[in-house]
């Protein structure tokens, strides 16, 4: 919830805050408590945003993500060439 509260401060600032469309971030938990509070800002604010699909999740993390996850089932399955 600080964090929404810094990027709600930081988008009146600039005067974006009916321009954002989607905010690009990772995995991590507390950025759905971010865009949940968030929506709330904007809710509250007159301003249609919704926290769900208004989230893009950083495609190259994922790949990451997924990536380890092959290489560490393979150590597992002791695979050999």
């Amino acid at each position: 919830e600080n964090l929404a509260n810094a990027v709600w401060n930081t988008m009146e600032l600039y005067g974006i805050q009916e321009s954002i469309l989607a905010i690009m971030m990772d995995n991590a938990y507390n950025n759905d408590t971010l865009m949940s509070s968030l929506e709330e800002h904007c809710h509250d604010a007159g301003i249609e945003f919704d926290a769900k699909f208004s989230r893009l999740r950083c495609m190259p993390h994922t790949i990451h993500l997924a990536t380890i996850k092959v290489f560490s089932c393979q150590s597992l399955l002791n695979v050999t060439n």
